[in-house]
């Protein structure tokens, strides 16, 4: 009987396995196992996952989880909703030579 994978981060589903075999393979910080794995990239941005994988890192390292360096965040520099999206003046795409593109073979 085989067991379930332990999800480590849910929402790019990546397992504790996966985690642990890209310790492994070198990446040996939590940023570069958050590069190489898509832990804590995911819609909850690590709220979700960035400290059991800093838990689980410091375990792997055999340190102290104060010890372990947290990730970079970067927060969208200003949020925005779907209508102020919806209602940017977005310009008309332009050719090289400045000539509109309309999309239609004239």
């Amino acid at each position: 009987m085989s067991r379930s994978p332990i999800i480590l981060c849910r929402c790019e589903d990546v397992t504790l396995d996966e985690f642990r075999q890209a310790y492994r393979e070198g990446f040996t910080e939590l940023e570069s196992l958050k590069r190489y794995t898509g832990v804590g990239t995911g819609f909850c941005q690590g709220k979700g996952c960035l400290s059991e994988s800093a838990f689980e890192l410091a375990d792997l390292r055999g340190i102290n989880p104060e010890k372990v360096r947290l990730t970079n965040i970067r927060p969208p520099a200003e949020p925005m909703t779907f209508a102020e999206l919806a209602g940017l003046d977005v310009p008309e795409p332009s050719a090289s030579d400045g000539t509109p593109v309309t999309g239609k073979d004239e």
